[in-house]
């Protein structure tokens, strides 16, 4: 009775079945005993025979013919190997056979080319005898016996592993003496891996006696897993058994070879027209990147070990990756996707060390499981459609039952998050990115990941498509829902988890699994715009990674160092390394103008197109914690000192490798058209399969000549800087100069706004570059200043002119984010680099505001022109362009430091060199009030964005930023009072003066925009000329607070009177020019009914005066301080822009009109009313008056003054006086000078009383 039970076909297969798995499980407990494991995986892997012999059918049949004769073979060949170790040996304790790689090399590696062969791996393709057997179980509907078959191989791929890589790449635990060699037994060796060679790349005809063996008449039942190669697979694949046998004779012609080989694959994969469009996209990265990690690893491999042995992986992986790429059928996909893992394991553990092994073993094992569990997934497919190949099933895939297809898609999605790094599947990336040799962990990043990417985007996308994943979706949600939950998963935990490491490789890992993450996030999407901008950002990770780990690698090896806070100064001793580094940081932190920027807006554009602004949102987030430890990198590597021994650049081959990365990055980020144009035949291969159609927006950044000379005069600068800092400074000046003139020929674009804008952008950017060589005159790293300086200064001249939505952010970022960042920590010191920091931070979150307004409204609208931003603006539900009005002009509000709380982390900071400090006050932060009015035009005036709300005759966003105005007015003012920084007191007062330009716009009125443009222009200039003022003095007593100065007015004269009349001027002392500006403002709040605003702007005033004339006082005035003796007036270079700025500041003085008929004509395009203005003519408004006339009455009085000290005669002596003390002698002077912190202190206790600032150092 037992017989026949067990002689019962299907009875059989389960026999077999539990055979198999028990026998692994057992298998992997007897790991420490070689012969014990042998004999008992034999026995277990015999279960797939009786499993074949049970379902019979032609591929059971088959299958369990083949199996047998493969596992006589090839288990025959491992044991005599197994035995030629232990015979050696003495001992079959696995402890004992350890580091048997390292004592009998070619008996090791013929054992472990054994033992990969029985578990169907090889570089000779491998044996797929087990997958007919489980072909044929699925085939006959028991997916069960199939699964146990799956787990058994998983289970046997740990075991299989763990033995390898102890006796094969161990070291010897203990010394041991070896017997002889078994006579015969290397040949014999010999002849059976011959054999293993010749059944692994030719197995037709071993499968065809299994199948007369087993008298299989419907041979045609048999699946075909296996079709002939790609020929641009073969090239690298069969070229890296020709790259190694060339090393073994000569390791120069071997690197020659290796080159020749890299270039060949590359020019085969840009001509080639057969490949397949979205292969196409993949084939053409995996060369790339191929190609360029070869020419690095001359250098990097020059002098390491096991080189040959590297050469030959290298290749072999580059050959599987393009052929999972490549491959038209599934059978192949597997066997080049089997192949992938099972190469690149070998150059993750290259190096051999314990922490290598173990990362090794960890990502062979997942990624070996993923692949069986994929494997499942094909077989599904090919039984339900008949079929391997990706053709046929897409055209059957319609039919596919929805359960099938629901198993079949969930096992492929196991196998792709595996390789792609999706969590909770991503264990093996941070081990094996930071254990791999640094050439190596490149393409594990740049590359390896992306093949889960293909998969997605080809089986998913492509051969199922997108009507039939909706068919197979469970309760409405279907796979794209999936992919971005954990898309999104994996970005927020792999910013986390980079923001705590402490290794450099490591941190660079978790963050691959943060951009995988985006793009899983956004492919989930479903639409063709999300597949376009995850493809684009696909391959620029590519270019950014991998340059960034080759960069670190180079760091690594020259530096010795892996820890990030080892890395302090080696910019410095390995600048064009660093420089690369530096340069992908920024790219991969979506800065523009690299590539980066493009890929990660056009995503976070795609999600907002969707619908999805919760995944836009997450995106911006995982950005906001990249920051921290991005930065934190080139922040050490910059601006902190080298204090280790010298060190030389890395070697020229790896270099080059970089530079052609770092082109790339910059190329993609200038011209991303060109990728784009190889995208879209992709995505259009998608969308014919059943994407949602979206079009895809302009990406092109437009460069006006202004803007296009300053930036080119920054590179310029730089590279000359590296010869003669000097000239390094004429450069940066005459550029700026050039580039007002090519403003002042229409390259500002064609609205008046703009140009006078960037008029002033350029004029004063030219004043404050010739002022900084000559405070910098002594300083250090001068060209990278005027570099960052210039490009600051190019990216608001192209905001000025931009035409759209996309440029005008894209500039943005680019003045006000990386450029500004560098200019800011120029000094380098402790506080700079914390307070740089922290501005860039504040400055990260309202672009990130602005960015998601934009793509909202853009998204809606399906373009980024202004026009037709305000047309949907107009028709759009009142939530959407409401919240995306609400934060565009957040953003900006936050861009001039106006939410009037915390403003210590608002303004920039103080630590900036002054004539930064001084443009940033003076220009920087007036694009906020720049893009408010022009943008609130634009939009559609008051009709549109009243949609919102109206409050006392105004839009309610409006009235909100009047509102903040005029309360930031009064808090900043208070604040400035109670400074005693020297450039915090400037600062403070900037943003005041900011709310009242502000408070102007947003009052919308012809008098309240005319005054504040008004005031725009004159802060520009007064504000300049105060931080100018005060760089004069910083650059001579090197004081940080006014208690440190005093009595400066006689030793600088011209710089006091020139401070003076600037402060003076600001605070809004008739008939000044500052005074002008604010008188219509405060008409303007007056005449609209809102008397609140114009009493704060009003009092403000008094606020502002009182400042200055405590910086005054304290500067300029008393008694000398003890460094006023060496001080002198300071030089040409820095006076004559101030000069010429305050001979402005007078003309505008004496006639206002010389900036109102521009600012009315502004107005009249703008098409508001236009204030009533003449060139010689007074100021408008109801109570207007002629500042002419009270600057002759002013002068009168100003020459009565003059002459009244010499009424007592033409020689009359001036009197001077000792200090009256009240009877006190012993007062030194210099203590008798009131400081300062002691000037209004009964003002000073009330404000902070109050206010409850943090005290200021």
């Amino acid at each position: 009775m037992l017989i026949q039970v067990m002689t019962s076909p299907l009875q059989l297969a389960w026999l077999g079945a539990i055979l198999l798995l028990c026998g692994e499980v057992v298998a992997l407990f007897c790991v420490g005993n070689l012969v014990r494991l042998i004999v008992v995986s034999t026995l277990a892997d015999a279960g797939y025979v009786l499993i074949g012999l049970g379902l019979g059918g032609p591929a059971g049949d088959a299958g369990a013919a083949m199996h047998l004769e493969y596992q006589v073979a090839m288990r025959g060949f491992l044991a005599l190997t197994a035995w030629w170790l232990i015979r050696r040996t003495g001992s079959a304790q696995l402890c004992d056979l350890t580091g048997s790689g390292r004592r009998m090399p070619v008996a090791a590696t013929l054992f472990g080319f054994g033992m990969f062969s029985v578990m169907g791996l090889s570089p000779f393709k491998g044996a797929f005898s087990r997958f007919l057997v489980l072909y044929a179980a699925i085939e006959q509907g028991q997916w069960l016996i199939a699964a146990v078959g799956t787990v058994a191989s998983i289970v046997a791929a740990v075991y299989f592993i763990l033995v390898i890589q102890r006796i094969c790449f161990e070291p010897p635990r203990r010394r041991l003496d070896l017997s002889p060699p078994p006579a015969g037994v290397p040949v014999l060796a010999a002849g059976l891996g011959l054999v293993t060679i010749v059944m692994s790349l030719w197995p037709a005809p071993f499968l065809d006696w299994a199948k007369a063996a087993m008298h299989v008449a419907d041979g045609a039942a048999v699946p075909e897993f296996e079709s002939p190669w790609a020929s641009i697979a073969l090239l690298p694949y069969v070229g890296g058994f020709a790259v190694y046998a060339v090393g073994r004779l000569s390791a120069r012609a071997r690197d020659v070879a290796a080159v020749l080989l890299a270039a060949g694959t590359l020019a085969l994969a840009w001509f080639d027209p057969g490949i397949e469009p979205v292969s196409r996209v993949f084939v053409l990265m995996i060369a790339a990147v191929a190609f360029v990690v070869v020419l690095y690893s001359l250098g990097y491999m020059a002098h390491a070990d096991y080189a040959n042995r590297y050469w030959f992986f290298l290749f072999l992986m580059t050959g599987s990756l393009i052929g999972v790429a490549t491959a038209r059928d599934f059978g192949n996909f597997y066997v080049f996707w089997e192949l992938m893992t099972w190469t690149s394991y070998f150059l993750v553990i290259h190096e051999q060390t314990e922490r290598a092994l173990k990362a090794g073993l960890v990502y062979f094992v997942m990624c070996a499981a993923g692949a069986y569990v994929m494997h499942f997934g094909i077989l599904l497919v090919h039984a339900e459609t008949g079929t391997f190949e990706m053709a046929a099933v897409a055209a059957h895939a319609g039919r596919i039952a929805p359960t099938v297809g629901l198993l079949a898609v969930a096992c492929f999605l196991v196998g792709f998050a595996v390789k792609a790094g999706f969590v909770p599947l991503h264990q093996w990336l941070p081990l094996a990115h930071p254990a791999a040799p640094s050439s190596i962990s490149a393409p594990l990043s740049g590359l390896l990941t992306k093949a889960g990417v293909f998969g997605l985007v080809k089986v998913f996308y492509v051969v199922f498509g997108a009507a039939a994943l909706e068919r197979f979706a469970v309760r409405g949600v279907d796979l794209g829902t999936v992919v971005t939950v954990l898309g999104c998963a994996t970005l927020l935990y792999g910013e986390v988890m980079a923001l705590m490491q402490r290794e450099l490789k490591r941190m660079l890992a978790y963050s691959t699994l943060a951009q995988i993450g985006e793009i899983g996030a956004v492919l989930g999407l479903g639409t063709s715009l999300a597949a376009t901008a995850a493809l684009l950002h696909a391959t620029n990770h590519a270019a950014m990674k991998s340059l960034l780990f080759l960069a670190a690698g180079a760091l690594i090896l020259r530096g010795g160092r892996r820890r990030i806070d080892e890395l302090a100064g080696l910019g410095r001793a390995m600048p064009v390394t660093a420089g690369c580094y530096a340069l992908a940081t920024l790219a991969i932190m979506g800065l523009p103008p690299f590539s980066g920027f493009v890929s990660k807006f056009l995503m976070i554009y795609a999600a907002a197109q969707a619908g999805q602004v919760a995944v836009a949102a997450v995106i911006l987030a995982g950005s906001f914690v990249g920051c921290f430890y991005y930065l934190r990198v080139v922040r050490l590597l910059f601006f902190h000192p080298y204090e280790g021994p010298a060190v030389s650049e890395a070697p020229a081959s790896m270099l080059v490798a970089m530079g052609i990365l770092a082109a790339a990055v910059v190329f993609g980020g200038v011209f991303p058209q060109a990728q784009l144009g190889l995208i879209a035949p992709a995505v259009a291969e998608m969308t014919a399969r059943g994407l949602a159609a979206a079009a895809v927006p302009d990406l092109t950044l437009v460069w006006t000549p202004a803007a296009a000379i300053a930036a080119a005069g920054a590179v310029a600068a730089y590279l000359v800087g590296r010869r003669s800092v000097a000239w390094a400074g004429r450069v940066a000046v005459a550029s700026l100069l050039l580039a007002a003139l090519a403003v002042a020929l229409g390259g500002a674009g064609g609205d008046r706004l703009s140009f006078w804008f960037g008029i002033l952008i350029a004029l004063v950017g030219a004043g404050n570059m010739s002022h900084a060589t000559a405070y910098l005159a002594h300083g250090h790293a001068q060209p990278r200043f005027y570099a960052a300086f210039g490009l600051m200064i190019a990216g608001l001249l192209g905001l000025a002119a931009s035409p759209d939505a996309f440029n005008f952010f894209a500039f943005w970022e680019l003045m006000s984010s990386w450029t500004l960042y560098f200019a800011i920590v120029h000094e380098e010191t402790d506080e700079a680099r914390r307070e740089g920091f922290k501005y860039f931070l504040f400055n990260t979150v309202g672009a990130s505001l602005m960015f998601l307004g934009f793509a909202m409204l853009s998204a809606r609208a399906g373009s980024f022109a202004f026009a037709e931003l305000g047309r949907v603006l107009r028709s759009a539900p009142l939530a959407w362009g409401g919240g995306a009005v609400v934060l565009v002009f957040l953003g900006m509000v936050m861009k001039a430091a106006q939410l009037p709380f915390r403003i210590d982390y608002q303004m920039h900071p103080a630590t900036a060199p002054t004539p930064v400090s001084g443009y940033i006050s003076a220009v920087l932060l007036k694009c906020g009030p720049f893009g408010i009015l022009k943008l609130s035009v634009l939009f559609g005036g008051a009709a549109a964005l009243g949609r919102l709300g109206m409050i006392d005759g105004l839009p309610l966003v409006m009235y909100a930023i009047a509102a903040i105005a005029a309360v930031t007015i009064l808090y900043a003012g208070a604040m400035a009072v109670i400074q005693s920084g020297i450039k915090r007191l400037l600062i403070y007062s900037t943003v005041s003066q900011l709310g009242y330009i502000l408070l102007g716009i947003s009052l919308g009125t012809d008098l309240g925009v005319a005054g504040g443009l008004m005031h725009l222009a004159n802060h520009m200039m007064l504000k300049n000329l105060l931080f100018l003022g005060a760089g004069c003095i910083m650059a001579q007593v090197h004081a940080t607070s006014l208690d440190e100065l005093g009595g400066l007015a006689r030793r600088m004269p011209v710089t006091f009177g020139i401070f003076l009349f600037a402060g003076l001027s600001l605070a809004g002392l008739p008939p000044l020019n500052g005074f002008a500006s604010k008188w219509l403002i405060f008409q303007a709040a007056f005449q609209s009914g809102h008397y609140l605003l114009g009493a704060s702007a009003m009092v403000g005033s008094l606020l502002t005066l009182a400042a200055i004339l405590k910086f005054v006082h304290a500067a300029f005035l008393g008694a000398p301080c003890a460094a006023a003796a060496e001080v002198r007036e300071a030089p040409l270079a820095m006076l004559a822009p101030m000069a010429a700025m305050a001979a402005a500041c007078v003309v505008v003085g004496v006639f206002p009109g010389v900036l109102l008929v521009p600012i009315a004509a502004i107005e009249g395009e703008l098409g508001l009313a236009p204030v009533a203005a003449s060139l010689f003519g007074g100021l408008p408004g109801l109570d207007g008056w002629s500042p002419a006339v009270l600057w002759v009455l002013a002068a009168a009085v100003a020459a009565a003054v003059g002459l009244y000290p010499r009424l007592g005669g033409r020689n009359a002596a001036v009197v001077g006086t000792h200090l009256h003390a009240c009877g006190v002698t012993d007062i030194a002077p210099a203590a008798a000078h009131v400081a300062a912190s002691n000037l209004f202190e009964s003002a000073d206790r009330a404000i902070r009383l109050a206010l409850q600032p943090r005290r200021d150092g």
